[in-house]
């Protein structure tokens, strides 16, 4: 199945035929309007067209169509709103991609009688019987469904069904929601490697000296080599576009992490998605929990200390931009500038004393020494994305800008270093992907030579074109302002 060609209402029609199929009498769209009251995507200010409003209710999927149904009657789920073996009817699941703390993500097959259609990522998320519980899972269906942007995961459909998650328990009412498959892993797999390597005696002799003065143990090094600037600037750039997108429909995403960034291969193109919107807010929302959300190694220091009355600031544009900066960070120098942060296994960071780091955190200082292959500019970014003053750093739209002025990477010869970096997928690419041949793929051309030299004639390096000087505004020079 070609996702360009399939048509949006594609997998609901399924749904609908199914139930007819199975007799089913409920209504064919039997849970609508339930995520619309959830998150508020615009401002007041801005007024909604009728053809806005027939999309958004074609596009929320829900809660009963049935006139005069309040959420105040019952917090249970109707029984009409459920789909009945629609999982086993037209999906055969392959493996599991990732755990969370809400559910599991699998990779699916579709299928419609035993005839192979495109494989798609499946996120099943247990909702019992409350509805207010099904309201909070399904904010991020609701944001998926209104936003396109080729840099963001897509959505392709939601339904709800009884599923017995053990052998021997009951059946619990789930949620899945379907969502568009990428074929390379996540960006922090692509960057340490899918499993941590064993310790040297040397650091396990460390480890324990520092554990026996009460220390945390030192972060595992990344096994993999580190990015070239090529390949930096490549992804960096898909991932600030995606941004620059969600900010532009006035949404924070507040949990920017490598992890959060999958990849996808088509043929011989690397490109970075953005995933998991499920702590996404509107961006004048008001902050009401306490401390922080996500991973604090990205958080911005502002939203992790508490002011003198004990109030958090709130999550802003900015506080993603700086995790923005703490990815790219990541990318450089395949570490993060935290004494407590493990980037290999999170699990054995000790939160108090990473909070502690990272609120007392002096800023960017120039890693210069570490990675004297990239470009200056490549640090001048940093420093302005890590800025500790949120009104100092850039908004993502500005970086987008900056980055397409200094440079046109679309003329650069590659060669194959985007393949040649993918792990081998033992599972089959997302629709409109060309299955590969595992036969084809052993005689796959190595890296090819590059046509720039991060040092020297790489764009974005030492020498930039005077004319391209003079056409750049204050707001987009975000490079050429003074050494970090």
């Amino acid at each position: 199945m070609n996702h360009e060609y399939a048509d949006p209402e594609y997998f609901r029609m399924l749904r609908t035929g199914n139930q007819h199929l199975a007799g089913g009498n409920g209504p064919p769209s039997p849970i609508r309007r339930l995520v619309e009251p959830a998150l508020t995507t615009r401002s007041a200010s801005r007024s909604t067209s009728p053809q806005e409003t027939v999309q958004r209710e074609t596009e929320s999927q829900f809660l009963s169509s049935t006139p005069g149904v309040s959420k105040v009657a019952s917090s249970r789920i109707r029984r009409e709103a459920f789909s009945p073996n629609y999982f086993r009817t037209f999906f055969v699941e392959e493996r599991v991609l990732g755990r969370g703390g809400k559910g599991v993500v699998l990779l699916v097959r579709h299928e419609i009688d035993g005839c192979p259609l495109g494989h798609f990522a499946c996120k099943r998320v247990p909702v019992g019987d409350d509805h207010s519980w099904l309201e909070k899972v399904l904010v991020e269906v609701e944001l998926l469904a209104k936003l396109s942007h080729p840099n963001l995961v897509s959505y392709r459909h939601v339904w709800l069904e009884d599923v017995r998650l053990s052998r021997f328990g009951p059946s619990v009412a789930c949620a899945f929601i379907l969502q568009q498959y990428c074929n390379g892993g996540d960006l922090h797999q692509y960057l340490v490697g899918s499993a941590p390597r064993e310790l040297t005696k040397e650091e396990l002799k460390e480890n324990m000296r520092r554990r026996s003065k009460g220390q945390a143990e030192a972060p595992r090094p990344a096994t993999k080599p580190q990015l070239s600037f090529e390949e930096i600037y490549s992804l960096f750039k898909d991932i600030t576009s995606g941004v620059a997108y969600l900010h532009g429909a006035n949404y924070i995403h507040r949990d920017l992490k490598p992890s959060n960034c999958l990849l996808h291969r088509e043929g011989a193109k690397l490109s970075c998605l953005i995933s998991d919107f499920g702590e996404v807010q509107p961006e004048n929302a008001i902050r009401k929990s306490t401390g922080s959300t996500g991973t604090i190694s990205y958080c911005a220091p502002e939203v992790l200390k508490p002011d003198a009355s004990g109030k958090y600031e709130n999550f802003t544009t900015k506080s993603d931009v700086f995790s923005l900066g703490m990815i790219l960070y990541f990318m450089c120098f395949g570490r993060l500038p935290y004494q407590g942060a493990n980037v290999i296994q999170e699990e054995l960071e000790d939160i108090d004393q990473l909070r502690a780091e990272i609120t007392d955190w002096q800023g960017f200082q120039g890693e210069r020494q570490e990675r004297p292959d990239l470009p200056s500019k490549l640090y001048k970014l940093l420093q302005k994305l890590l800025a500790l003053n949120p009104h100092d750093r850039p908004s993502a739209n500005e970086v987008l800008l900056a980055m397409r002025s200094e440079t046109n990477f679309d003329n650069i010869t590659k060669g194959d270093w985007s393949a040649s970096r993918v792990q081998n997928l033992d599972s089959p690419m997302p629709p409109g992907t060309p299955v590969p041949d595992p036969e084809k793929e052993k005689f796959r051309g190595r890296r090819g030579s590059r046509n720039g030299d991060a040092s020297t004639g790489t764009p974005l390096a030492e020498s930039v074109n005077a004319s391209q000087d003079s056409r750049r505004t204050s707001r987009t020079d975000l490079f050429l302002n003074d050494e970090p």
